[in-house]
């Protein structure tokens, strides 16, 4: 169970979940059609800002010893790589924005960095689970992306995507990674703030 645990907890990892919203925005929404020609600029940037620039960052500070472990189990070498990863998906935003995305798709990119201050607060006295806040910012984000802006209902992606959600926070817990508690919190704190920045910028009807 372990093993399988170990599976799931690195291929959703929290690095790879902006990755994944975006990815996602091409299967479920008309934003794939009107935008499938810069399918590589749109998508590559959410792999290299989100994903590669934080993981290679956590990996010199492992080599430097500043963190201990490569999956951040303690919660005090948490700070350095979430600062890495807010700066990183700051660059991200900004990309974004100067390719002239709908403010909607902004506010979800955006949502990944006040998720990421919001954990970064909370790590400073609590060690609130970020695989679960991860997963959370995707649903939420996907939310409110269907009922804002496309009017829309993939139900069975939900279904596909809260079974992960509970596949995730089992796996977590049965690492010993978290608390029951710490992985519910995680989990309404992604999605809470994702769907309310998508609600933001979504355009008014």
């Amino acid at each position: 169970m372990k093993i399988i645990a170990h599976v799931i907890s690195t291929v959703f990892q929290p690095l790879l979940m902006s990755f994944y919203s975006v990815v996602l925005l091409f299967i479920y929404t008309y934003f794939g059609l009107v935008f499938f020609v810069r399918f590589v600029p749109i998508v590559l940037p959410a792999l290299l800002f989100s994903f590669a620039v934080p993981a290679i960052a956590i990996f010199l500070l492992y080599k430097f010893r500043l963190i201990s472990d490569l999956s951040l189990k303690r919660r005090g070498e948490r700070f350095r790589p979430y600062v890495v990863t807010l700066l990183s998906n700051g660059f991200m935003i900004y990309y974004y924005y100067n390719m002239g995305m709908p403010r909607w798709f902004l506010m979800l990119a955006a949502s990944a960095v006040a998720v990421m201050l919001a954990a970064i607060i909370i790590t400073l006295w609590w060690k609130i689970s970020a695989h679960l806040f991860g997963i959370g910012s995707v649903i939420g984000g996907a939310m409110s992306v269907c009922y804002f802006v496309e009017q829309a209902n993939p139900y069975f992606m939900f279904m596909g995507l809260f079974i992960i959600a509970g596949l995730i926070g089992t796996s977590r817990l049965i690492l010993r990674r978290h608390t029951p508690l710490q992985v519910y919190a995680g989990f309404l704190l992604g999605f809470i703030i994702s769907f309310t920045f998508v609600w933001i910028g979504a355009p008014v009807r």
